[in-house]
């Protein structure tokens, strides 16, 4: 039988590289609402729209709004084209305006007895900031274990890793940018309605100090 307790010191064993490293860390508590939208048997839309409190979860560091279309072509494989503004208020330096044009293919990569599935999410982000000139590339790669519980709960378990592709004159540099990993878990609350609670552990190379942020994430998802 495959449990998830197997799938959780491998989700977090990736961040044993970086502990060893001096990193400045903080809290924050992240609320995210996801409303689906579906078109037809293979066509729907989503919108996005979250809100990253940080700082000890003091003040609203980050604002984010994310719609998107997506296609199916299987039932498990999904293609998706969005757009992302991205208004980030750090407490240092002014607050930038960024928007991201993405391109998305979400896919099944193995599924286990006990209805346990994994999946993998594959982004590629082209980022602008409001008054610079260069435009960032990035890759997201993101696998998600998911495992019911009971007959309604599912235990929750990812990994994503965020690669800079180039270097930009707003502060993007190449590589390894950050990388986030979570436990929790999928709560129906209805038959349209969705909690996900749960904890992100995100690691953000940084030019002096790496950070580390222990994230309380809350994400409601609405399908209509």
């Amino acid at each position: 039988m495959f449990r998830i307790s197997r799938l959780v010191p491998l989700a977090f064993g990736c961040l044993m590289p970086f502990a060893a490293h001096a990193a400045s860390e903080d809290t924050a508590v992240w609320g995210g609402l996801h409303s689906h939208f579906k078109v037809n048997g293979q066509v729907s839309a989503t919108v996005e729209v979250q809100k990253r409190f940080n700082n000890d979860a003091s003040r609203l560091g980050q604002y984010l709004i994310r719609p998107s279309v997506s296609y199916g072509f299987s039932p498990t494989t999904r293609g998706s084209l969005g757009y992302a503004f991205v208004q980030t208020n750090p407490p240092g330096p002014a607050k930038t305006d960024e928007h991201r044009l993405w391109q998305q293919l979400t896919y099944r990569v193995a599924a286990f007895e006990g209805g346990a599935v994994l999946n993998g999410r594959t982004r590629l982000e082209q980022r602008r900031i409001d008054g610079r000139d260069d435009m960032g590339w990035r890759l997201r790669q993101q696998l998600r274990f998911s495992k019911p519980l009971t007959q309604k709960v599912s235990g929750v378990v990812w990994s994503e890793a965020f690669w800079a592709a180039n270097t930009t004159d707003w502060g993007q540099r190449e590589g390894l940018e950050r990388w986030r990993n979570s436990v929790g878990v999928s709560v129906p609350l209805t038959s349209r309605l969705t909690l996900e609670p749960g904890y992100i552990h995100q690691w953000v190379r940084r030019p002096g100090e790496d950070a580390v942020d222990h994230i309380l994430s809350l994400s409601l998802t609405a399908q209509f």
